[in-house]
């Protein structure tokens, strides 16, 4: 059997590639747009995005709210889970676009996704964060330890951590199946665009037998094996694809 290259990542120099991003998506989408991201934290890329009403929902925030909410008075702060928020909070409004950098693990993740599916439109855009994981180590659901174990196994002294949020893109390539996504992979941290195309490819499922799914056994090995399946691509196409695709909607 031969396997597919695996793509070895090269971080821009652009640092807040997140924002890049969701910005040149908004401009096209129908104003006023409505914002929502999920894990905050530093609200680095939530204070960059240029939305009329942006809603910022975590656990921690690390910033001072209060001094976010004089700078940004249209903006909505919500410092509890993103469970709580979608069950006790939202309102029942739709999100035009929703970014998801919560917990790194693949359940919450893909929790938050379903969650959002609830609050977008059809013309509505999810990009997921850390779904392609650089190593073996990246892919630990515990920080701490992925980085611990680079150190003394590898000699490397990188914190890059992804979690196994990967786990998710084949969920939804299984589960949903109306949907298209691609995985951006230059120009910063690779992410995953999903939106509801007016065509969707229905691409058959990576995950064959539903009926016994076993997430524990989508490893680092099994990412490397079936990583071409994630749809990769360059973020200038990527956008371009999303944007083709709103104007159609």
């Amino acid at each position: 059997m031969s396997y597919p290259t695996f793509h070895v990542i090269t971080i821009s120099a652009m640092y807040n590639y997140s924002a890049r991003r969701i910005n040149s998506l908004l401009e096209v989408i129908k104003k006023p747009a409505r914002y929502l991201e999920i894990g905050v934290e530093s609200g680095h890329t939530f204070f960059e995005v240029s939305a009329s009403s942006k809603t910022a929902v975590d656990p921690t925030f690390t910033f001072n709210v209060e001094q976010g909410k004089q700078a940004e008075p249209t903006s909505h702060f919500f410092q509890i889970s993103s469970d709580e928020y979608f069950q006790d909070h939202w309102n029942g409004q739709a999100f035009d676009f929703i970014f998801l950098d919560g917990l790194h693990t693949w359940d919450q993740t893909y929790r938050d996704f379903c969650n959002s599916l609830l609050a977008t439109h059809k013309r509505s855009v999810i990009l997921l964060d850390d779904v392609f994981p650089s190593d073996v180590f990246s892919c630990n659901r515990d920080q701490i330890e992925a980085v611990m174990m680079r150190q003394f196994m590898a000699n490397d002294p990188s914190n890059a951590w992804h979690g196994d949020t990967y786990k998710v893109i084949p969920l939804i390539r299984t589960f949903h199946p109306l949907l298209s996504y691609c995985t951006i992979i230059t120009d910063g941290n690779p992410q995953a665009l999903v939106w509801r195309s007016p065509e969707p490819s229905l691409p058959s499922p990576i995950l064959s037998d539903v009926g016994a799914l076993n997430m524990p056994a989508l490893d680092y090995l099994w990412f490397l094996r079936n990583q071409e399946s994630y749809n990769l691509i360059n973020e200038e196409d990527a956008l371009a694809l999303v944007i083709d695709s709103i104007n159609r909607g």
